[in-house]
C-alpha cells in the first residue's frame, strides 16, 4: 500500500498523477492507523517548514511515520517533505524535524552568501553519485524542476545520491539510505525524467 500523507502542505495531486501514470495506485490519508501500515509512505511538502511540521504533530502523524518505518516501510519525501527528514531547519527559528536523517536544514543563502539567485527556481541537471543511486542509467543531459530557498546539509555524505550545480556550487539534490528515499527537486513535476526517476 502506497501512501501519500495528506496533512494539508503538499501538493498531492500532482503526486497521484505522477504514481498512477507509472502504473502504481496509493491512497491520501491523514489517519494514523492507515500510515502505519503503508508499505510506502510519500511525504509531499509546499510551504514553511515550522507549518508543515506542526501540522504532522498536530494529529501525531509524525510518530506514525517513525513507526511505520520502524515496521519496514520505505519512505520518499518531495521538496519541504525530503527536507522534514532531518534534524531541524533553520527557517524562519529553529524548528525540530523527523530526526529519520543526521543533519540540518539551512538557506541557499548561509550555504553561499555569493548565491545571486534565491530562490532557486527552474530546471537544472543533476549529478549523480554513482557510488549511491536510486536510478539507473540516468542521462544526465536530462533536467528536473527545482523550487527552494533552503536546503539539507546531510552529516554523512554517502547518503546523498545526487547533488545539481547551483550558481556554480553544488548543493544536495536527493539521498537514499536503506528505505529512505528524498527529492529536494520535484519528479512530479519534471515530464517524463521525474516519471522515470
Amino acid at each position: 500500500m502506497i501512501v501519500i500523507v495528506d496533512y494539508g502542505y503538499g501538493n498531492i495531486f500532482s503526486v497521484k498523477s505522477a504514481l498512477n501514470k507509472v502504473g502504481y495506485n496509493c491512497i491520501f490519508s491523514a489517519k494514523r492507523s492507515i500510515i502505519e501500515h503503508a508499505k510506502i509512505i510519500i511525504l509531499p511538502g509546499v510551504g514553511a517548514y515550522q507549518q508543515a511540521m506542526k501540522a504532522l504533530k498536530k494529529n501525531q502523524l509524525d510518530q506514525s511515520i517513525r513507526d511505520a518505518i520502524k515496521k519496514g516501510a520505505g519512505i520518499i519525501g518531495i521538496c519541504l517533505g525530503y527536507q522534514m527528514f532531518f534534524e531541524y531547519s533553520e527557517e524562519n527559528g529553529i524548528h525540530e524535524g523527523l530526526n529519520l536523517i543526521k543533519g540540518n536544514v539551512l538557506s541557499l543563502k548561509k550555504i553561499n552568501s555569493n548565491f545571486k539567485r534565491v530562490p532557486n527556481i527552474g530546471w537544472r541537471k543533476l549529478i549523480p553519485n554513482k557510488k549511491n543511486i536510486f536510478f539507473n542509467d540516468f542521462n544526465t543531459n536530462n533536467y528536473v524542476y527545482f523550487v527552494h530557498s533552503f536546503v539539507p546539509v546531510i552529516k554523512d555524505e554517502k547518503m546523498v545520491s545526487a547533488l545539481t550545480s547551483f550558481d556554480g556550487k553544488n548543493i544536495h539534490a536527493s539521498v537514499k539510505h536503506n528505505k529512505i528515499i528524498g527529492f529536494q527537486f520535484h519528479p512530479e513535476k519534471s515530464g517524463e525524467v521525474g516519471l522515470d526517476i
